[in-house]
């Protein structure tokens, strides 16, 4: 009988990211760095040696009591299995009763003010998921909540100070080689206080001539003369529940050959008690829901989706040191992982 689903088995150690900070004078140094290494058992019976760190550089001058320019550089673990070293290095200047700009490589502000889904596990499901990458299921989805354009092309990001009527913020890019230019728009509002915490995003995105644009690493690249992006996100905490829910909308016109517009949506939630927390997520992703026969988009709900559903517990030992466990389901595959959170 021929084996169609397999289970994937994480074991390692994650170590949290604790900023090592060094301040003289006006200026300050800032130092971020968080890893994993583990093992992989897929289908073929020969475990698969794993890493994902990523590391975060900050210099920040402070002109005043309230303003300061800044530098920041990054880079992760993705970066350098795509051959990229830079995830961020970008310059930016900072009021913070007025907003922040950045200029540099760096991903938009329609990302950066997004909201992703509750998970207490470690497998990047809110970004550049490692989860789909590694069990690698040779199907496109979208599996980002969160507006993607990027992080390889020079940005200004503008986005104003959170105010009680919310946050804006705006990007425009040029210079990258896969597509002309895009341009983001979002906003976010957030009610902190009170025992019902809330927070609320919309972001709108367009980019110009997509040529051979990779998103993920897991996908394969995209043609197309524009594609315009929304993504909606929801969060609610009461007590100690968090409950999210997050979707995204993507459309290419007249993509070439391979297609992958469609829509993500995701809702978790998640549960802590005492020392120990829970979660439970779902993502839906569909992607060739529109045909582009002579000119015509007819809408389809019948092109390659897929579902995954995750659980997850994490058991915090001290206060730098955690126990995770995931397991689930991602397009008839199941996966089990478990490892250690270790703060240094």
């Amino acid at each position: 009988m021929k084996k169609i689903s397999f289970i994937a088995v994480l074991l390692g150690m994650t170590c949290n990211a604790y900023a090592l900070d060094y301040q003289y004078g006006n200026w300050k140094f800032d130092l971020e760095a968080e890893g994993m290494v583990g093992f992989l058992e897929n289908k073929t019976e020969k475990p698969m040696f794993i890493d994902d760190w990523d590391v975060k550089g900050q210099v920040f001058y402070n002109l005043n009591t309230t303003q300061r320019l800044g530098a920041v550089y990054s880079i992760d673990a993705a970066c350098v299995e795509d051959d990229e070293y830079v995830h961020d290095a970008f310059v930016l200047f900072e009021d913070r009763n007025i907003g922040r700009t950045e200029f540099g490589l760096t991903h938009s502000i329609a990302r950066k003010m997004g909201l992703g889904l509750p998970d207490v596990g470690s497998l990047r499901i809110n970004n550049k998921s490692i989860l789909y990458k590694k069990l690698d299921l040779k199907k496109v989805l979208i599996s980002d909540p969160t507006i993607t354009t990027g992080h390889d092309a020079l940005r200004l990001n503008l986005a104003t100070a959170a105010k009680k009527y919310g946050q804006f913020g705006i990007s425009v890019a040029s210079g990258s080689d896969e597509y002309d230019y895009s341009f983001d728009v979002a906003y976010k509002l957030r009610r902190p206080t009170g025992k019902l915490k809330s927070a609320y995003s919309i972001a709108f995105s367009y980019m110009n001539h997509l040529d051979e644009y990779e998103e993920n690493s897991f996908l394969h690249r995209i043609t197309a003369d524009w594609r315009g992006q929304m993504a909606l996100g929801i969060n609610l905490q009461y007590n100690s529940w968090v409950w999210g829910t997050s979707a995204r909308l993507i459309y290419d016109e007249n993509p070439i050959a391979k297609k992958g517009d469609g829509f993500f949506v995701g809702t978790g939630i998640s549960y802590d008690l005492l020392q120990s927390s829970v979660s439970l997520t779902y993502m839906y992703s569909d992607t060739k829901l529109w045909e582009h026969k002579d000119k015509i988009n007819d809408y389809k709900l019948d092109g390659d989706y897929t579902n995954t559903f995750i659980a997850s517990f994490r058991y915090k030992y001290s206060p730098k040191t955690s126990l995770f466990m995931s397991g689930g389901i991602a397009d008839a595959t199941p996966f089990f992982a478990v490892g250690l959170k270790s703060g240094f």
